[in-house]
């Protein structure tokens, strides 16, 4: 039996978990961003640059980025780290 992890997500799940960022002007789909922004909030790394270093190679698992592009991800990212869409609200999020 697959878990949930392991299974290939159906259209509608896939679409759930994706979220838009703009990269050099385009718009472009960034699937389970949140997660990713999760996972490297809590590393709690000290500066910018490390939080950049960490989200291309967080959102890779999903995603492609192509290597031409990865610094302007990079900032794309980190830009939207600092946005507070990916942040629990309070003490009551599951």
């Amino acid at each position: 039996m697959q878990t949930h992890e392991q299974a290939p997500p159906c259209a509608a799940d896939a679409l759930f978990w994706l979220r838009r960022i703009t990269v050099k002007g385009r718009s472009v789909g960034i699937a389970r961003l949140c997660d990713a922004i999760a996972d490297v909030r809590a590393r709690q790394l000290a500066s910018d640059e490390q939080i950049k270093t960490a989200l291309p190679d967080c959102v890779s698992g999903h995603n492609y980025i192509p290597d031409a592009l990865r610094a302007d991800y990079a900032g794309a990212l980190l830009t939207e780290y600092h946005n507070d869409e990916c942040r629990p609200a309070g003490a009551g999020f599951l």
